[in-house]
């Protein structure tokens, strides 16, 4: 819960989750105490690009679209799209808002899913706000959170670029199943930390498929890797099953088959080198990231086998830079006895 640090010992007194302010920023070091370790940390949970949209579906108020373009969070939101050149207006945060927030039928019933996003946001979420630790058990032991997590409205499910990470309170995934906003706001915020360390290319400077060879490895890393760091939590609390990337892991059978075709896209990548990436090399892209979630699942596979092997320090290391990328440091394991 949010807490208010008075002078008196370490007394903390506790604002209750229902009266939680919603329309105001809330730092990580307001509900901790001062001496808590998560204090040292700047970071914001900032829900007011969801309320602001949910208002402007209910009441169809056009200021309210220049309000959203303002926001922290719309900005974070075009600095993504542009670095991986998502099929979205990318001149202005006015633009990319106006899309997100266009007319369809289905708005007014996304807008009801984002207020249940919005209560689970600022409350139960944050009433211990420890979960973040197993984000940082898996990031250098120097790093500390500089940005915020936003809740958004009509884009992708989650996305991150350091320094800021945000979660479509619109989602799918969410609907009925808020807590999903928490295991998801553990891998996006590991997003954050290897962003940090290892800024992502520019999906739109790829020109040759050795140039998307090395999106692979990244994404591989970045995606696999925190999909098995939310993998504890969600074991612990009976939630592997609502996500269909830790069906597939729980499977040996499907996990076989997913690394093979894993394997043959990666290999006629390598094949290819700098030959120019076509749309058969870019389609590679498409493939890895959706569908089988070959990035994402392999990943994770390669993540835990070396966690298994090496120890999480490894895991660690790759996170931050110090270290061959997990796709490497996989293949060096296995090649090992």
């Amino acid at each position: 819960m949010r807490a208010l640090i008075v002078s008196v010992a370490a007394f903390v007194l506790v604002m209750p989750a229902a009266i939680r302010p919603t329309d105001h920023p809330i730092h990580l070091r307001s509900l901790v105490p001062a001496s808590d370790p998560l204090a040292s940390h700047d970071l914001v949970f900032d829900a007011r690009f969801a309320r602001t949209a949910i208002e402007y579906v209910q009441r169809h108020d056009a200021t309210l679209l220049d309000t959203l373009a303002g926001l922290p969070a719309a900005r974070h939101l075009l600095n993504h799209a542009r670095q991986f050149d998502y099929d979205v207006p990318k001149d202005s945060t006015a633009s990319l808002v106006r899309q997100l927030l266009a007319p369809t039928p289905e708005l007014r019933e996304q807008a009801a899913q984002v207020e249940q996003s919005l209560a689970f946001f600022n409350g139960p979420m944050l009433d211990d706000p420890h979960w973040l630790n197993d984000v940082l058990e898996y990031l250098p032991s120097g790093f500390r959170f500089q940005g915020s997590l936003f809740l958004t409205f009509g884009y992708d499910s989650g996305v991150a670029l350091a320094p800021n990470a945000s979660l479509n309170g619109a989602n799918w995934r969410f609907h009925g199943k808020p807590r999903e906003l928490l295991y998801y706001a553990i891998h996006e915020l590991h997003h954050v930390g290897i962003t940090t360390y290892q800024p992502p290319p520019r999906v739109a400077d790829l020109k040759t498929c050795a140039d998307v060879l090395r999106l692979v490895d990244y994404s591989t890393e970045l995606e696999g890797m925190a999909v098995h760091v939310a993998r504890k939590r969600r074991a612990a609390e009976g939630a592997l099953e609502a996500d269909a990337d830790y069906v597939a892991l729980a499977n040996p059978e499907t996990m076989r088959a997913l690394e093979q075709k894993y394997n043959e896209k990666y290999r006629y990548l390598q094949t290819r080198g700098m030959e120019p990436a076509d749309k058969d090399a870019r389609a590679v892209i498409e493939a890895m990231s959706s569908g089988d979630r070959l990035w994402y699942r392999v990943g994770a596979l390669m993540a835990a086998r070396i966690e298994q092997r090496l120890g999480r320090a490894a895991l660690v290391a790759i996170a931050g830079g110090d270290h061959p990328t997990l796709v490497e440091t996989y293949r060096r394991l296995t090649a090992s006895p």
